[in-house]
């Protein structure tokens, strides 16, 4: 079993001024994950029949946090139902 990989952590924006706001993004996968395809029929009365499909991947969970130095006074806030994203703000 293959370690999550960070693929991007991102502050947006880079710079603030004391007491600023900012966001840090992080985007990482599970090099585990399995794509499958599921194919879906409909068929009507006349035996019109359609089909589509769609990808599942399937994949462990991750956990995203962002820590800070020690002492340092950031206030970081885990963005609900966004995860990898938090809300901070500088000290």
């Amino acid at each position: 079993m293959s370690a999550p990989v960070i693929d991007s952590i991102v502050a947006s924006p880079s710079a603030v001024p004391p007491k600023g706001a900012f966001v840090v993004s992080i985007v990482a996968h599970d090099p585990d994950s399995k794509s499958w395809s599921l194919a879906g029929t409909v068929v009507d009365s006349t035996g019109a029949l359609v089909t589509s499909a769609v990808t599942v991947v399937v994949s462990d969970q991750l956990t995203y946090s962002l820590a800070q130095p020690v002492g340092a006074g950031f206030t970081i806030t885990p963005r609900a139902g966004s995860p990898g994203v938090f809300d901070c703000i500088a000290p």
